[in-house]
């Protein structure tokens, strides 16, 4: 055999060799690098052994070559030569014809590859070299299996008969069993009457029978006249299949997304709908182009331009689309929409989100999604730039509310923030500087009764407003006093019908008693304030303990701003004067240790009340600012009473420390836990009101109560009880707490359960639930049902079974007191909840509704339901929009071909 090895590569070695000549011509993509891979999971990947027992493929020869001597040793490092080594049972050289056959247990190595097989021809005046026998081929850890392979080493092109092998495209890996052809190449592949499939059990679940298959490495996989087979039953037959698998980004068709209900209706009522009909075209390597176009028949058509465009070394990205969507039998919308990010250097930077619709009232009656009935249309911009004295922010925003077509802009908003200016060692100036310009239009206002001949007509009335603010602030700290400055401006304006309605005396018998009520009509209003505001507080007193701050405050005798302009006053400026307010607060927090239970080594109880007192003494308002506050048929307010207000809050909250881990000794591995937390607003007394006949001092009406915990994940609860029967302020009411308003939200888990139930030392381990066991890799968990054997799970199909079991809830409650007027008045009660989780290993469910608990009816609601077939998906999304809108999408598809599905899509629109 060393001869015949040292004749046969001295021989052979004088071929000239070409790059990807040889025995790695036989495997397109065998070159470092390239993207084809036989015979294993994924790009670049050595074949695994679970793979290759259900590919029934070896994972290397079955026989190797015998330790070289010296000689041998010295032939194979000749520089120059590329060896070829041989090994069989027996060998016959043809010196004339330059032929050698190989014949029993056949074995040839060239480099790394290795070939394997029964008998080995090769012809060197022909290049052709032969092999039988259930040849094998093995290279840079790929496999390729066939019944013979005949294969020109010139050419450097071959066929396979009867192949086994694997090639990528993306993610997905794919299985060929037939004829092969390879070209000289190496980046393409050819098969003919060959099955393909990316099922990797021994038995495909699915496979497509083609008539002419082509690959080429990094561009395109197609195939014709094939037939879709699930096991062995022909289902489907299709022309062609096409993907398109090079990388990054390039230019094609937009695959439509219909379903076979689209072509054929399975009742006449049903509307055909048919989306994503377009082209998409990448321009260069900053910017792409999509056109689109969706039809939905009897509804709408919409169609549409976006692109995308990205400029890496200008640090500037962003995407801008524009689409018109016309409503059948009338109406149109336009969408508008830009995106845009970009940072000029380490100090400058520049955002914004530009959207608008041109009908919301189009689109809401279309949108098929619960959420999308309750949104706004939002934009945004904020551009920031940072100097050495501080920084400037320049922003601004705008939404557009679907409900009714109104919208709300702030721009510009204007915030400049200067670094704090030291003006000696113990003064420090932070001055601020703020510009807000706010509108709105489209508002909805009362509608306008015209009587008629038919009666009378509710007209619709909209209006519009804008208001200008600046607010300038000068603080100052002088040691450890604080003086607070600040000038604020605002103007506002607005348009549209505006009815007042007041009790006023008769005018024509004043003495009597009698009273009539008048109605005002106003086309707008308009107003302009200045408002200067300054205070000291002084230094803290008792800092570690009851932390009292005392603060003085110039404040204005009213509650309005100092000086006002509107109608009242003729559009001149009316002033008003200032008094002093003194106040003192004190925020302590008090401390109680207890035993702890369970896993619990200990509990602490904080209590921390916030306890406030102000001041102000009684001042006297000229005639003429009281005229330009006052209200229509309200009488002058000439005086403005003392106030003397005391206030209570507090906050208490339990924590619990955890015994450490056994072992430990530095106690690290204890935590604090929040068992609960309680917020409670505060209540105040004047007790100058108390004074007053008729009056008492209470002046809150409703008081708020909040928890917290750390037992339930995302815990909240928020109460609201109406303390009184009446005015608070009135000597008349009475003390009858009613609730008014609950709102709560927790998620519920198992964890949930497991972590309440350790607290009192009841947690435990348990054994998975799941009685299938660990699963490695290639593993396949089978269940028997009398002669059907049923596959439940493989290493290559998505497990759902990591997400648990969870589910969020939101509830409000909002109730109104009875009244003599209104002694049954109408309370609310909604709750709303989501969910995710997968109940089986191959079942995923996703569950969001809202539900009106008062009317009894589900408002909204969304559900999916999505099944793991190994290679195949199922998916069920219904959706029920709270304008009446329904859809429902039913669908199959294949996973390593999306585009190939069985789909059912049903929308019905509500007029």
């Amino acid at each position: 055999m060393i001869a015949l090895a040292v004749a046969a590569s001295a021989a052979w070695a004088q071929v000239p060799q070409q790059p990807g000549g040889g025995l790695g011509g036989l495997i397109p993509g065998a070159q470092p690098g390239r993207g084809l891979s036989v015979g294993q999971v994924g790009p670049a990947q050595p074949l695994d052994t679970a793979t290759a027992r259900i590919l029934g493929l070896p994972t290397g020869p079955s026989r190797s070559f015998p330790t070289p001597d010296s000689v041998l040793s010295q032939l194979l490092q000749r520089s120059g030569y590329k060896a070829t080594r041989f090994a069989a049972d027996s060998a016959v050289l043809h010196p004339d014809e330059h032929r050698i056959e190989l014949i029993g247990k056949a074995l040839a190595e060239q480099r790394d590859i290795t070939l394997e097989a029964d008998t080995i021809t090769y012809t060197q005046g022909s290049c052709v070299l032969e092999a039988s026998g259930e040849p094998k081929l093995f290279a840079k850890g790929q496999v390729l299996v066939g019944g013979g392979i005949a294969y020109n080493t010139c050419t450097r092109r071959g066929i396979i008969k009867g192949a086994r092998t694997t090639f990528s495209t993306g993610s997905t890996v794919w299985f060929l069993r037939g004829n092969v052809a390879a070209d000289s190449s190496a980046r393409r592949i050819y098969a003919a009457k060959s099955e393909l499939t990316s099922c990797d059990l021994p038995t495909p679940h699915y496979h497509f029978a083609a008539r002419k298959i082509k690959w080429v490495a990094d561009k395109s996989l197609a195939a014709r006249s094939i037939v879709l087979y699930i096991r062995d039953v022909p289902i489907l037959w299709l022309p062609f299949i096409y993907q398109d698998i090079r990388p990054g980004r390039h230019s094609g068709i937009l695959v439509p997304q219909f379903g076979f209900s689209d072509i054929v209706r399975p009742s006449r009522s049903y509307n055909r709908q048919i989306s994503n009909i377009g082209y998409y075209w990448a321009t260069n390597d900053y910017l792409d182009v999509t056109a689109r176009l969706d039809w939905f028949s009897h509804r709408y058509v919409q169609f549409g331009v976006s692109t995308n465009y990205n400029v890496l070394d200008r640090f500037l990205s962003g995407s801008f689309e524009v689409s018109r969507q016309l409503q059948n039998g009338g109406g149109a919308a336009t969408n508008l929409s830009w995106s845009h990010q970009q940072q000029f250097n380490l100090t400058t930077s520049l955002n914004f989100n530009a959207n608008y619709v041109s009908n919301s009232f189009v689109v809401r009656d279309n949108a098929l999604d619960p959420l999308r009935n309750t949104q706004q249309i939002s934009s945004s911009f904020n551009f920031t730039k940072s100097y050495r004295w501080g920084k400037v922010n320049l922003g601004g925003n705008r939404r557009q509310d679907l409900s009714n077509n109104s919208s709300s802009t702030e721009l510009p908003a204007l915030t400049i923030s200067p670094q704090p200016l030291d003006i000696g060692s113990n003064i420090t100036w932070s001055p601020g500087f703020t510009l807000k310009n706010d509108l709105t239009a489209n508002t909805p206002l009362a509608d306008l009764q015209v009587a008629g001949a038919g009666g009378i007509q509710a007209i619709p009335q909209l209006g519009s407003s804008r208001m200008t603010s600046i607010n300038f602030t000068t603080p100052f700290r002088i040691g450890s006093f604080n003086l607070d400055n600040s000038v604020i401006f605002v103007d506002q304006r607005t348009t549209g019908r505006q009815a007042v309605r007041f009790v006023n005396p008769d005018p024509l018998a004043p003495a009597s008693g009698d009273s009539v009520t008048i109605s005002r009509v106003f086309p707008g209003d308009f107003s302009t304030t200045f408002d200067w505001q300054t205070g000291f507080s002084l230094p803290v007193l008792f800092p570690r303990s009851w932390r009292v701050v005392p603060s003085v405050n110039i404040t204005n005798k009213t509650g309005q701003a100092f000086a006002v302009r509107n109608r009242n006053t003729g559009g001149a400026f009316v002033a008003q004067g200032k008094k002093l307010n003194f106040a003192l607060s004190s925020t302590p927090t008090l401390f109680a240790f207890y035993p702890g239970f369970g896993p619990l080594q200990r509990i602490r109880h904080s209590f921390a009340p916030s306890i406030s007192f102000s001041y102000s003494p009684a001042a006297t308002v000229s005639e003429e600012f009281a005229r330009a506050i006052a209200l229509p048929g309200q009488p002058l307010q000439l005086r403005v009473d003392p106030v003397e207000t005391v206030s209570f809050g507090m906050a208490n909250t339990f924590e619990g420390k955890t015994k450490p881990s056994p072992g430990d000794t530095s106690g690290t591995s204890a935590r604090k836990l929040r068992l609960l937390t309680i917020t409670t607003s505060p209540i105040s007394y004047d007790f100058e009101q108390a004074k007053k006949p008729g009056f008492r001092g209470w002046t809150t009406q409703s008081i708020t109560n909040s928890f917290l915990t750390d037992l339930l994940p995302n815990f909240s609860l928020l109460i609201t009880h109406d303390l009184w029967r009446g005015a608070a302020s009135s000597d008349t009411a009475t003390f009858d707490p009613f609730l008014t308003s609950l709102q709560t939200n927790f998620t519920l888990s198992g964890g949930t359960f497991r972590a309440i139930g350790s607290i009192f030392g009841l947690g435990r381990r348990h054994a998975p639930e799941s009685g299938y066991g660990p699963v490695t890799p290639g593993q396949e968990v089978y269940q028997s049902e009398g002669n059907r054997t049923t596959t439940f799970f493989s290493a290559n199909q998505t497990d759902l079974s990591h997400q648990p079991f969870a589910i969020q809830f939101h509830f409000t409650l909002n109730r109104t007191r009875p009244t003599t007027l209104n002694p049954n008045p109408v309370s609310t009660k909604n709750l709303g909840f989501s969910t995710a989780f997968s109940p089986t290993r191959f079942w995923s469910l996703a569950w969001a509704a809202q539900y009106n608990l008062t009317d009894h009816r589900f408002e909204s609601n969304t559900i999916q339901l999505q099944r793991e077939l190994h290679d195949w998906r199922a998916a069920f999304n219904f959706t029920r929009n709270a304008n009446g809108n329904v859809a429902l999408y039913f669908s199959i598809f294949l996973v390593a071909l999306p585009e190939l599905k069985f789909d059912y899509n049903q929308a019905t629109i509500e007029r």
